[in-house]
């Protein structure tokens, strides 16, 4: 069996696990502690945010089939939430979604959790490690193989393993860094792919929200999305608020300071739901570098068999989270026919 390095633990991730768990000696790395990549739960005094994708569809046979298995549907929920739409100097109006969506349960990295710890004994994770340089083994009479360093290390003779090959389901941009030394041949592809960023306002209440909705969307704000936590299945009862930010507005302010991003973005959640700002008990604001995807690959997977590398994720075919399983599917049942060539 050929060893395979597959660098994250998102939803691509997971279903490169699942197609490649018995035909390879699979090692996942993560750089969070914490499973599920953009599919995130936050837990932070008392209060519970899925700070960031909120929710997801199933589309395509593949998708639907993977989250029909018994691990898989035990970690799923469907969600119907009041839904509105929010706009300054206009009236609220509700609409509907018109085909089933799903949430992640309890939290939104349980899916991906437990689905690779389903498969514990074929395969390794190490989490909270982050994947630095990549140094190209080649003896000449072998095979070569990639060499893994960790991130920022101060002792450079420590290496987290050797690989034949490396998976990437990052974003395209940190792939790209990844791989930037070496002779992947979708460089250009990588450098194509375009992300938008979001920032995730985490509001703790100290009372119920009176609220008409349980997933607001907004026009023409800095916010784009207000979402009621505790709407979504076997959550907490908890009083919390996630505010996502309209993806222009952050791209503009993401440098900027993050104590005045903050208080920008309760502002104006308290001015849109009419909130007293006394009654905000715990605040808190992650940025996602790496939102939105805003220019996909339009690949299923970038797969170069001479060296020995390969990215998938959202951003290969679109930015849904079934786009992420669809692509990590695809690159691994590509990889299983070279593995058994």
């Amino acid at each position: 069996m050929q060893d395979v390095l597959i660098i994250g633990t998102g939803m691509a991730a997971t279903a490169l696990a699942n197609t490649l768990a018995d035909k390879a000696r699979v090692t996942l790395i993560e750089k969070s502690r914490g499973f599920g990549g953009r599919m995130a739960t936050r837990r932070r005094e008392g209060f519970e945010f899925d700070h960031g994708a909120q929710f997801f569809t199933a589309r395509s046979q593949a998708f639907q089939q993977f989250l029909t298995r018994p691990v898989e549907g035990a970690c799923i929920a469907e969600w119907q939430p009041r839904l509105t739409t929010l706009e300054a100097g206009r009236a609220p109006y509700k609409r509907e979604w018109f085909e089933p969506h799903f949430v992640a349960a309890p939290s939104m990295n349980s899916l991906c959790k437990e689905s690779l710890k389903a498969l514990e004994g074929n395969i390794t994770i190490h989490l909270g490690c982050e994947v630095g340089p990549l140094e190209k083994i080649d003896s000449g009479d072998a095979p070569f193989r990639w060499r893994v360093f960790p991130k920022q290390t101060d002792d450079q003779r420590e290496i987290l393993g050797e690989f034949d090959w490396v998976l990437s389901t990052a974003p395209s941009a940190q792939t790209s860094t990844l791989f930037a030394n070496t002779n992947f041949s979708h460089l250009t592809r990588l450098h194509d792919a375009k992300h938008l960023p979001c920032f995730s306002l985490m509001l703790g209440l100290n009372a119920p929200p009176k609220l008409n909705f349980d997933l607001a969307t907004v026009k023409e704000s800095s916010i784009a999305l207000i979402v009621a936590n505790a709407s979504k299945p076997r959550r907490g009862a908890t009083h919390s608020l996630l505010v996502h930010s309209d993806n222009r507005w952050a791209l503009e302010n993401f440098d900027a300071d993050r104590a005045e991003i903050e208080q920008q973005l309760i502002d104006a959640s308290c001015s849109l739901l009419e909130l007293d700002a006394a009654s905000i008990v715990h605040s808190d604001l992650h940025g996602w570098r790496y939102a939105k995807t805003e220019v996909p690959a339009d690949e299923d997977f970038l797969l170069d068999e001479e060296s020995q590398l390969a990215a998938c994720g959202d951003w290969c075919l679109g930015g849904r989270i079934e786009d992420a399983f669809l692509s990590g599917q695809r690159l691994g049942l590509s990889l299983v026919k070279l593995l058994n060539s």
